[in-house]
């Protein structure tokens, strides 16, 4: 099946918040989904969707902040039914990628949960801070960071080759 990465628009607000609600109650809270809503309304960051057959299936973001001379991610999710099928390695690899072109960024910073942060660390991310229900009562907020020297950069172009169609 033939998968695109592109540039976010208002048209996909509604399969986005579809993805998002694919992922309650396990990967987000209830709460949140109206803060994603209105981020939704005018993306803080570089935002894409993950579509296939015009459907989109993942969503993501990133933000480069050259005067820190870090990078960040934002709002990564696929839905709920293609997890596990490397969508969303893919759709991580993407902004990784499009982070690595600013050649000042020295490092990338990510939140997740307990139940995705070894999804991260497999792409070379270091858990510096866990917080107990730092999202909500039973999800925990893990605070990673990528330290982008020559052999992570590499290793990101390499993973990023592989999984293009």
């Amino acid at each position: 099946m033939n998968t695109i990465i592109r540039a976010y628009t208002e048209a996909d607000q509604k399969g986005c918040l579809e993805v998002f609600d694919s992922n309650l109650p396990k990967y987000f809270s209830i709460e949140e989904r109206q803060d994603f809503a209105t981020f939704l309304k005018q993306p803080s960051c570089v935002y894409l969707v993950m579509e296939q057959s015009g459907e989109v299936v993942g969503c993501g973001g990133y933000y480069v902040n050259r005067e820190n001379r870090e990078a960040g991610l934002c709002w990564g999710l696929v839905h709920r039914r293609f997890h596990g099928t490397g969508l969303g390695k893919r759709l991580a690899l993407e902004r990784l990628e499009r982070i690595l072109r600013q050649p000042e960024v020295g490092f990338i910073r990510l939140d997740t949960s307990q139940h995705t942060f070894g999804f991260f660390e497999k792409l070379g991310f270091v858990t510096e801070n866990i917080t107990p229900n730092g999202y909500w009562d039973g999800l925990d907020r893990y605070d990673m960071r990528l330290r982008l020297d020559e052999t992570a950069r590499q290793r990101i172009i390499q993973a990023y080759q592989g999984v293009q169609p």
